[in-house]
């Protein structure tokens, strides 16, 4: 096991901790799922492990996904069957070691005589030849999900009865359709539980705002040169092995030259709605058909609902990709071609990358789908592509191919290791909430956010009342401010209103009337001078101008 830790996690006590380490076994580049998945998985071998990430923990592509833990229904018309096993396999083993962040839920397909399905083979995407794929296709999913698997079987239904479990749903053509089971998630909030897994249990660093600026091959090993982003100085620290899983970002160049993978992206926009404006009935609804031949979904999600998501190549600053008019405009002309809603508009918009592996010039159209871990040299392992349903199973992957060439004979055990938070009581965690007066509606957010962490929060609040204020959203209070800091190691407003919690997607003024509050709570635990504050403040507004909101 790495070294002892407490239950705090700050920046800087990481940051120390790392520029103090002389040589580690490994160096993960980039805090999304799959770096923090691999950092998990060889913390857990027994491995000493730093985690790095030049911005802020799941910043990127984990924070901007549909929200799905799903086993990928659409694979199995290309007859993917490995793939969609894995992944509802995956989804036993989430719902065991991350049980309050998997909330199993009912998608609705609906079919329409003036439309076809656009998953199923072109021979069988529409006609009476659809309905009879996709029940063969459901079925199949069924049987590879196996016993054991959250949710029911899938079903087929009637138009009638399709209508009253989703009464928003447009009744010009529709002939009934199918419901079957997968669940959803918090993207950001399953990569800081497993980071903070591996911080707690293993011992395992992890910093954000820490760039890899150059990776040297020594004999052996390797000696990386990091920068403080916030402070601009630069240090050096020694490693056995690297593994980078930058996500839509290139993975570091090697001073040898040697060729690293080469990514193109994909860009996908979602839109947040109020869950009024389109009533779904608690359900997902799988828009069959795009003008460019793509399924849409509508997801109902933290008491909004989701819609997403597009698919766009994507040659731009990976940093701050953007939802457009154009791409709004799309969403909602769809969302309203099979929902009978009148005109909405969305609380907010964003947009994630999908990095794929070039296989094809640059295009996206020619990139593989398909995770893809390379060690271009002995040691230095990179990772692309993937999805979150099955990223433990990525991350073991990638770990394995650095443990053989470390000569570590360990084994991945992520399938048995209970995320910090599982295993809730529901009943006694609002218990205690309601025990400090914490706000009723946020008392089941919170428990989705942090599980059997919430005994932090009473903490909290038990020791200064004032903390359980409540924020704009109503799901978020000044607790969650201090939780942040202390604990998942926040040093921005952006940090706390887009990714620990998402205040600033779920209010109509992203969080700016609550950001002063906000500052001076974090400032208090930062130390931050006026200046400072006023520099945060500034930060924050231009994080927000420059992802649209």
């Amino acid at each position: 096991m790495g070294r002892s830790s407490t239950s705090l996690w700050t920046r800087g006590s990481h940051l120390t901790r790392l520029d103090g380490t002389e040589r580690l076994d490994v160096l993960v580049v980039g805090g999304g799922i799959t770096g923090a998945g691999a950092a998990l998985d060889l913390a857990a071998r027994g491995l000493e492990v730093a985690v790095v990430e030049q911005s802020d923990f799941a910043q990127g592509t984990s924070s901007r996904s549909t929200k799905l833990l799903h086993g990928g229904v659409r694979y199995l018309p290309h007859y993917e069957f490995s793939l969609v096993s894995e992944g509802l396999r995956e989804q036993k083993v989430l719902a065991r070691i991350a049980d309050f962040l998997f909330d199993p839920l009912e998608f609705v397909i609906p079919l329409y005589a003036q439309h076809g399905f656009a998953d199923a083979p072109r021979w069988a995407a529409s006609g009476w030849k659809a309905p009879l794929a996709l029940r063969a296709g459901l079925t199949l999913y069924d049987v590879l999900g196996g016993f054991g698997r959250p949710g029911g079987r899938s079903r087929r239904v009637g138009a009638a009865v399709l209508h009253e479990l989703v009464p928003a749903l447009s009744t010009d053509g529709l002939e009934g359709g199918f419901v079957y089971s997968d669940a959803r998630t918090d993207d950001a909030r399953l990569v800081l539980s497993v980071l903070k897994t591996a911080v707690r249990r293993y011992g395992a660093t992890a910093v954000g705002g820490v760039r890899v600026e150059r990776i040297e091959e020594l004999q052996p090993g390797f000696r990386a040169t990091l920068k403080d982003e916030v402070s601009g100085n630069t240090f050096t620290i020694r490693s056995r092995a690297v593994l980078a899983a930058t996500g839509s970002f290139d993975p570091p160049e090697l001073s040898s030259g040697t060729p690293t993978i080469r990514i193109v992206r994909s860009k996908g926009s979602h839109l947040l709605v109020p869950e009024d404006a389109i009533p779904v009935g608690g359900r997902a609804v799988v828009l069959p058909e795009t003008d460019d031949g793509r399924v849409l979904f509508i997801v109902p999600w933290l008491g909004h609902c989701l819609v997403g998501t597009t698919d766009i190549p994507y040659a731009e600053d990976p940093a701050h990709p953007v939802a457009t008019e154009a791409d709004i405009d799309y969403l909602v002309r769809h969302v309203r071609r099979y929902m009978d809603v009148p005109e909405f508009e969305p609380i907010s918009a964003f947009a994630g990358l999908r990095a794929l592996k070039d296989v094809g010039g640059g295009s996206t159209a020619k990139a593989s789908r398909e995770h893809v871990v390379d060690q271009p040299v002995p040691g230095y392992v990179q990772v692309a592509g993937g999805k979150l349903t099955t990223y433990r199973r990525i991350a073991a992957e990638a770990a394995d191919q650095i443990t053989r060439a470390l000569g570590v004979k360990t084994r991945s055990s992520t399938d048995s290791v209970p995320l910090v938070g599982a295993g809730m009581d529901q009943v006694s965690l609002t218990r205690r909430l309601e025990s400090v007066a914490y706000p009723a509606p946020a008392i089941e957010p919170s428990i989705r956010r942090y599980g059997g962490e919430i005994e932090r929060l009473v903490e909290l609040v038990d020791d200064e009342p004032s903390l359980a204020r409540s924020l704009g959203d109503g799901r978020t209070t000044l607790a969650d401010v201090v939780h942040a800091v202390r604990y998942e190691a926040a040093t921005r407003l952006s940090d706390v209103t887009l990714r620990r919690t998402h205040l600033a997607w779920f209010t109509d003024d992203h969080a700016r009337r609550d950001a002063p509050g906000i500052a001076e709570v974090m400032g208090r635990e930062l130390g931050w001078t006026d200046p400072e504050r006023d520099e945060a403040l500034a930060a924050h507004e231009h994080e927000l101008v420059a992802e649209g909101l």
